[in-house]
């Protein structure tokens, strides 16, 4: 079966040319954030997006009961909050740090003086942002034919980018049920297959990647 290739980080920085992407980052500014922390809020006006540096970025949504359902978990290497951005439009998800982590923030003032140190960066960075959209579309569709156990080892890969054996993955397994959409108890099933062959080691709110070689053989098989 072929299965998309997790890439080190993903994203709309990430896709562009390296030399690029650092001319970018050097323009932002680096924030800090402890875990639990509000990074932003559904409705909130989109004046910046995120790079995340270090540690890891939950996003979802609070319901009125104060609970968050959760969407997806943003780990080092990504982006989130650029579609808005990008588009001028409210903030429509909330965003929390998932641990301490560093983030990146980008605002008008940082793209703007990217964009007019070299006319070619504009289409470039429009370019960067269609395949941005269009990979996403493609990683749905290609999880949708994946076991349980696969898109476990996907979304681990994912949130752990290059940096793989002894990465921590701050994240409970409740937070990952949540993510792929399955119960917890299917959720526990799969976790335990790859405990059980020493490939990863679950603990308190974090799962430590003990082979990535042998993660990357699940998702492959």
């Amino acid at each position: 079966m072929k299965v998309p290739s997790p890439m080190a980080g993903t994203g709309f920085v990430a896709g562009l040319p390296e030399a690029v992407r650092r001319n970018l980052l050097s323009r932002g500014q680096a924030r800090s954030f402890t875990k639990g922390q509000i990074i932003q809020q559904r409705g909130d006006a989109a004046n910046e997006f995120w790079y995340v540096e270090t540690g890891s970025v939950q996003i979802g949504r609070y319901g009125i009961d104060g609970r968050l359902t959760l969407f997806t978990l943003i780990g080092a290497g990504e982006t989130f909050g650029e579609l808005a951005f990008m588009g001028e439009f409210s903030r429509t998800v909330d965003a929390i740090a998932g641990g301490d982590c560093t983030l990146i923030r980008i605002g008008d003032n940082e793209l703007a003086s990217l964009m007019n140190s070299d006319p070619a960066i504009t289409r470039l960075l429009l370019k960067t942002m269609a395949l941005t959209v269009q990979e996403a579309i493609n990683l749905i569709e290609s999880s949708r034919n994946l076991t349980v156990l696969q898109r476990l080892a996907q979304a681990l890969l994912q949130l752990c980018g290059d940096q793989q054996d002894g990465a921590e993955i701050m994240a409970t397994q409740q937070d990952l049920a949540d993510l792929l959409g399955v119960s917890r108890v299917s959720l526990g099933k799969a976790m335990s297959t790859l405990h059980t062959s020493a490939i990863v080691e679950p603990g308190y709110g974090v799962v430590t990647i003990r082979d990535g070689t042998a993660l990357r053989a699940v998702l492959a098989s």
